[in-house]
């Protein structure tokens, strides 16, 4: 098993995971609890979901029950929660109840469902933690960057035949992403929300206009805006808003998504085959896009207070990537080549004459740190070490 970094203290406290389907959620709990006796609750299973759905209280008497055996401290493993909500008022009961000798670790693909059954969500009794595809830092050696750049990081295609990937994929994207989240989201108008998701592909780590988008899907700009909050809601996009001083003046410009997978992005929009060529447009968007997805994935992981933007200015300089620290404003151009020249970076001069106090920063495919015009120049991991951002050991 491929270890994880992130940091669940299930036995402290009881925990929500969530992320997308076939990030490892389930295997990576049953690792976790394989020293220990545990009662889970199976709801991808017909059955299982049935009998719950119709008698809720049945986890109350179920707990009950071994809280008068032997055991110290009783664990319980609910799979795919917000597929039966209700069970939420059981939980809540039994951590009030118990104070500490019964631990919740409860998993799920989206709080959706969650939020529309119990908007405190446990009210903090349970921590909240987000799971992802691999990292480069869990991959370690077998991690192939353009590789990555192809097939994305899902557990599943990590040890698959190249000839399978897309194969898995494609089913990823039509049994999760065309069925899971249209049942999830609702919608009336199934067609529209599949020409939405094919756009919403395409569109991936560029800014986007509601506008264009809601007339070649033949729906409303607000119904796009929902759209995209269902992908955001079920893990599937993150959304990167725009650098400014104004929080108010921020939520009226034109935000970036991300889609949470590049083999994914690559298996909706038919492409089964990346340019080798660093420095291309394909390569370059889809490197843009693996280091702000792993950047979003390290800080979550971390634990850190940061928060990620995009920038750009009226008169059209851009920066991928802002990174609001603790006590740092970092402003990171991502380029994949590997020879980044002063002429590249004019979007970072132009963000420091808005923010003078800001530290520049370019990240490339390089294999060692260089000065381009005064700007740092340095391999893409670094970006995640002890000098920058401080996200890996």
């Amino acid at each position: 098993m491929i270890s994880r970094i992130i940091n669940l203290p299930f036995k402290r406290k009881s925990v929500f995971l969530f992320g997308p389907r076939q990030v490892g959620k389930t295997t990576l709990i049953k690792h976790l609890l394989a020293d220990v006796d545990y009662l889970e609750v199976d709801l991808l299973k017909g059955d299982i979901l049935l009998k719950y759905k119709t008698n809720p209280s049945l986890l109350r008497a179920e707990v009950d029950f071994l809280t008068t055996t032997n055991i110290d401290k009783v664990f319980v493993f609910i799979d795919e929660i917000q597929k039966c909500p209700e069970l939420l008022s059981e939980v809540h009961y039994l951590i009030e109840k118990f104070k500490g000798r019964v631990s919740f670790i409860l998993t799920g693909s989206s709080a959706r469902k969650l939020k529309r059954v119990s908007v405190n969500m446990l009210a903090g009794r349970a921590w909240q933690f987000l799971l992802f595809p691999f990292t480069h830092v869990e991959l370690g050696e077998n991690f192939h960057l353009d590789d990555a750049l192809l097939r994305g990081t899902l557990p599943p295609i990590i040890d698959e035949p190249f000839e399978d990937t897309f194969r898995t994929l494609r089913s990823y994207v039509q049994t999760y992403l065309k069925e899971e989240i249209l049942d999830e989201a609702i919608v009336r108008n199934i067609g529209a929300f599949s020409r939405f998701l094919d756009m919403a592909a395409d569109q991936s780590g560029k800014i986007v206009s509601f506008s264009t988008i809601s007339r070649e899907a033949g729906v409303s700009s607000k119904t796009v805006k929902g759209y995209y909050q269902i992908l955001e809601d079920t893990l599937i996009a993150i959304k990167l808003e725009p650098y400014l001083k104004s929080a108010r003046k921020r939520l009226t410009m034109h935000p970036k998504y991300y889609l949470f997978d590049i083999g994914v992005i690559n298996a909706v929009n038919g492409r089964t085959s990346v340019s080798s060529v660093r420095g291309s447009t394909v390569y370059g968007m889809l490197f843009e896009h693996f280091v702000i997805l792993e950047t979003y994935r390290l800080i979550s992981y971390a634990e850190k207070p940061f928060r990620i933007f995009h920038w750009r200015s009226s008169h059209g300089a851009e920066v991928d990537l802002v990174v609001e620290a603790t006590d740092t404003l970092w402003a990171v151009e991502i380029k994949s080549s590997a020879i980044v020249k002063s002429g590249d970076l004019k979007g970072l001069r132009s963000f420091m004459g808005d923010y003078p106090n800001a530290k520049p920063l370019c990240v490339s495919t390089c294999d060692r740190p260089y000065m381009a015009g005064g700007i740092p120049v340095i391999p893409w991991k670094g970006l995640f070490g002890k000098d920058y951002l401080n996200l890996v050991s």
